[in-house]
């Protein structure tokens, strides 16, 4: 495993082409070191959110509601400023405001006035999701070419597993034994490094063209509807795999931080080589990726229906595993698809990644909405009912390339 991962980087290594270099770059900065800071938060963020406002799920949920909304409101501004400043430059500026998130959590559980911080909170993510995800994108698939898409796919995520296999555990043992600002404290050093590593990544010519009223228009448009509904879906089934998943593990573990690290710990180390396969496998099987997500994207619903009647941490760990084992294929296909597509937009490429952001986080507001309403009437593990309904809607991305083929 650790050997194919080498391999596979060694092969980035000497390439001296510049789109494989600017790859090499970026996967260093995003993967590699905000990558470890993001294994070691993990499952932990919203946990922490949950206890410092009092263990209640709704106030959460409207956090993170608020967040996504704000995010697509803020999007179109922030392309229109990127276009003076470039992508390399948003890029620092998004690593800042998260240095600058975590710092203010280190402070925030000894803070008089939590209400006030969790606004300006708010309003830092915001700040990070506008200046990182679109350039991200979009600099993952200029750096990235057809026939090799999916094997970029493929070790990125691998490498996201492999930080997960430490990550969880040793973010369980630091909260454990010397609390959480602990655990801030060694993500805040690996964020700035992070933003000093995004000032390497090559700039890139593009810029953005549309109003906010003509990116609403083709929001709603019949050629980017497939794709945007299936985003829509991804978003609202994230819900509940970055916010309830988490909050509904430290319920079951009785708030021991230690026991969800080591079993997240296990679930993902045991997933790691089927990733590093299926990158390939999808590069060289040209007609493979519909056929995989179809049967990935049903078994993986089956998995949210299994999660409502967990009740033991024996059964969180094999539902976990059965879980993060079917998101492999549905993950890999969607992201390959979607960086292809991408790439063949042309000039149009930002536009295209910031109308997938749009789609993501207007799915994540619904979920939420839905979500909290649900929980004043029933537990929480019956609302996975709808994470397994949007995961079979993911299917629909490939009927945006049906559509752009014919």
């Amino acid at each position: 495993m650790i050997a194919k991962i080498r391999r596979l980087f060694v092969q980035f290594l000497v390439n001296t082409k510049d789109e494989e270099q600017g790859f090499l770059k970026l996967f260093i900065a995003k993967r590699l070191i905000h990558g470890a800071a993001t294994a070691l938060l993990g499952v932990f963020v919203p946990i922490y959110i949950y206890t410092i406002t009092g263990e209640s799920f709704y106030i959460v949920g409207g956090y993170y509601a608020v967040v996504s909304l704000a995010y697509v409101l803020m999007l179109v501004p922030g392309m229109q400023i990127m276009n003076g400043i470039g992508f390399r430059k948003a890029l620092v500026i998004g690593g800042v405001a998260s240095v600058a998130t975590y710092s203010l959590l280190y402070w925030m559980d000894s803070a008089e006035d939590v209400w006030l911080l969790l606004g300006l909170l708010a309003g830092l993510t915001v700040i990070f999701r506008v200046f990182h995800w679109v350039p991200y994108h979009v600099d993952f698939t200029l750096f990235t070419s057809d026939g090799q898409r999916g094997r970029s796919v493929g070790i990125t995520y691998a490498t996201i597993a492999f930080m997960g296999v430490v990550g969880p555990i040793l973010a369980g043992y630091i909260i454990q034994n010397s609390g959480y600002n602990a655990l801030f404290a060694v993500a805040i050093v690996l964020l700035v490094l992070a933003t000093i590593s995004y000032a390497f990544v090559p700039d890139t010519d593009e810029k953005f063209t549309w109003t906010f009223k003509r990116t609403v228009q083709n929001l709603f448009a019949k050629k980017y509807r497939p794709m945007t509904s299936s985003m829509f879906a991804s978003g609202l089934e994230n819900t509940f795999n970055l916010i309830v998943w988490p909050i509904f593990l430290y319920e079951i573990f009785d708030g021991n931080v230690f026991d969800i690290g080591v079993v997240s710990t296990l679930v993902v180390g045991l997933t790691i080589i089927i990733q590093l396969g299926l990158g390939s496998y999808i590069d060289k099987k040209k007609n493979s990726g519909a056929k995989t997500l179809r049967i990935g994207s049903t078994l993986y619903a089956v998995g949210w229906v299994f999660k409502i009647f967990v009740l033991s941490i024996a059964q969180v760990f094999f539902v976990g595993l059965y879980h993060s084992i079917t998101r492999i294929f549905v993950r890999t296909p969607i992201d390959t698809t979607l960086y292809d597509m991408s790439a063949d937009q042309g000039h149009y490429v930002d536009e295209f990644s910031l109308l997938r952001e749009m789609s993501v986080h207007i799915g994540r507001v619904l979920g939420l909405v839905i979500v909290v309403s649900l929980s004043l009437f029933v537990s929480i593990e019956w609302t996975f009912i709808l994470a397994a309904l949007a995961s079979v809607a993911l299917n629909m991305v490939y009927a945006t390339r049906a559509v752009r083929k014919k």
